[in-house]
C-alpha cells in the first residue's frame, strides 16, 4: 500500500548531488514555508480569499495531524533520511503532500484568475514536485503522499463547501477540527498552534471588512516588511513560553490574529512623501 519498493527505485534515481534542490522544494510545503507565502498574499492581494485560504491551511493542519497518530504508520528508516523531518514519527499521509494541495490548490480555487489553464498546470506542477521531494528525502513513501494529495483533494472540496466563500465560517471549522486534534494528540505545539491559530484567525476575520485597502507599492512594501517582522518577533518568542500551555495557545492566536490585521495598522501611516519620491 505504500509502495516501499517504488519509492526506493525513485530514491535511487534521483542525482544526489541535487539533494540541496530537493530540500529547497520541500520548504514551499513546510509549514513556515506556506505561512510567509499565504501571509504575502494576504498583505498584497486579495484580503478575503487569503484570508480564506489561510483558514483552510490551519483547518488542514489539524485534521492531518489528527489521522497522522489515529494511524500510527511511522516514516522511512532515519538512515534514508536526506533531511531529518520536524519531531514527527509518523508518516502516513504526507501533511506536506496534503498541505500544498490545500494551499496552493486552494488559493487557484479562491481566486477566479488564476483557473486559467497556466496557472492551474503551474499549480499541479508544483504540487507534484513538492509531494515527490518527500519520497526524494527519504522521508515518506510514495504511496504516503499519493493518500495526502488524494485527502487534500477531498479535504478542499469539503471545506470550500463548508465556508461558502466566507472566512469566519472556514475559521470556525479550523477550531472545531482543532479539538479532537488536541484530545487524541495532546497538547504539543502543533495541536496548540492549530487550536490558537484558528481562534487569532477567527476573531480577526470579523475585520476584514473593515481594513483599509492597499494604496500603493510603497505602502505594500512596508506591509510586507512590517508584517514579516511582526513574524520574526512572534516566532522568536515562541520558545521563551513553550513550557506556559495557556500563553503558547495566546502566542499562536496572536501571530495569525496580527498577521490579518497588519493592514489596519500599516493603514494609519501616510506614505505621501515616499510615494512621491518613488515616482
Amino acid at each position: 500500500m505504500r509502495f516501499e519498493t517504488q519509492s526506493a527505485v525513485l530514491r535511487e534515481a534521483f542525482p544526489a548531488e541535487y539533494a540541496d534542490l530537493a530540500i529547497l522544494v520541500t520548504e514551499l510545503g513546510s509549514q513556515e514555508g506556506l505561512m510567509m507565502v499565504l501571509a504575502t498574499l494576504f498583505w498584497l492581494s486579495s484580503r478575503r480569499r487569503s484570508a480564506l485560504v489561510i483558514a483552510y491551511a490551519l483547518a488542514g493542519f489539524s485534521l492531518v495531524l489528527t489521522l497522522k497518530v489515529a494511524l500510527g504508520l511511522p516514516r522511512p528508516s532515519a538512515a534514508l533520511f536526506l533531511k531529518p523531518p520536524a519531531a514527527d514519527p509518523y508518516g502516513f499521509p504526507s501533511g506536506h503532500a496534503f498541505a500544498a494541495v490545500v494551499v496552493y490548490g486552494g488559493l487557484v480555487s479562491a481566486f477566479d484568475r488564476a483557473r486559467e489553464p497556466p496557472v492551474l498546470v503551474g499549480a499541479g506542477v508544483l504540487i507534484l514536485l513538492i509531494s515527490l521531494s518527500r519520497v526524494v528525502l527519504g522521508v515518506h513513501y510514495l504511496g504516503d503522499v499519493i493518500v495526502g494529495i488524494a485527502l487534500g483533494l477531498g479535504f478542499l472540496a469539503g471545506i470550500s463547501r463548508l465556508a461558502r466563500g466566507d472566512p469566519r465560517r472556514a475559521f470556525a471549522v479550523a477550531v472545531a477540527l482543532s479539538i479532537p486534534a488536541l484530545l487524541l494528540v495532546g497538547p504539543s505545539s502543533a495541536t496548540l498552534l492549530g487550536l490558537g491559530g484558528s481562534i487569532g484567525g477567527l476573531l480577526a476575520a470579523t475585520r476584514l471588512e473593515r481594513l483599509p485597502a492597499r494604496r500603493s507599492r510603497v505602502e505594500g512594501a512596508v506591509l510586507v516588511l512590517g508584517g514579516g517582522g511582526f513574524v520574526a518577533a512572534v516566532l522568536a518568542v515562541e520558545p521563551l513560553v513553550a513550557a506556559v500551555r495557556p500563553l503558547l495557545v495566546a502566542l499562536y492566536a496572536a501571530l495569525v490574529a496580527g498577521i490579518l490585521l497588519v493592514p489596519a495598522a500599516v493603514g494609519r501611516l501616510e506614505f505621501d512623501a515616499l510615494d512621491a519620491g518613488a515616482r
